[in-house]
């Protein structure tokens, strides 16, 4: 059994160190019965954004209070109702894989009816709309 110290909580698990685990500082705190708490600081957005993993893309978000949060991009038809992510848990992290063919790809998040850029992926490029879609380039 792990212990995790997430903003002055200490969470009990089994399970492996994941996304989900951290704060919105991208800081855990890990210990166990024998040690002393440990911080460790991570980036954030190792976790979060999107990522291909062989012929998947994943996309990963943390919106904890969120009742929906969804992906439109122009491999749906910016349709975000085609795309709706999935809650991990209660813990605010939600989740998406996609096959998509090779090529690049603009997208955004809809959040409770919100559009937005993925705050989590660095490669974006403006919109009509004076705003910012995210760039994704699968092999």
């Amino acid at each position: 059994m792990k212990k995790f110290k997430i903003d002055k909580k200490y969470t009990a698990t089994d399970e492996v160190i994941t996304k989900n685990t951290f704060n919105n500082r991208g800081t855990l705190t890990v210990a166990n019965k024998e040690s002393q708490p440990v911080c460790i600081d991570k980036n954030i957005s190792e976790f979060y954004g999107v990522r291909q993993v062989k012929d998947v893309v994943m996309f990963a978000a943390f919106y904890p209070g969120a009742y929906t949060v969804q992906v439109a991009g122009d491999f749906n038809a910016w349709q975000p109702q085609r795309n709706p992510m999935l809650k991990a848990g209660e813990n605010g992290v939600w989740q998406l894989k996609l096959h998509l063919a090779p090529g690049t790809y603009r997208y955004r998040l809809v959040v409770d009816g919100r559009w937005q850029q993925d705050p989590h992926n660095q490669s974006a490029e403006p919109n009509q709309y004076c705003e910012f879609n995210s760039v994704l380039t699968v092999s």
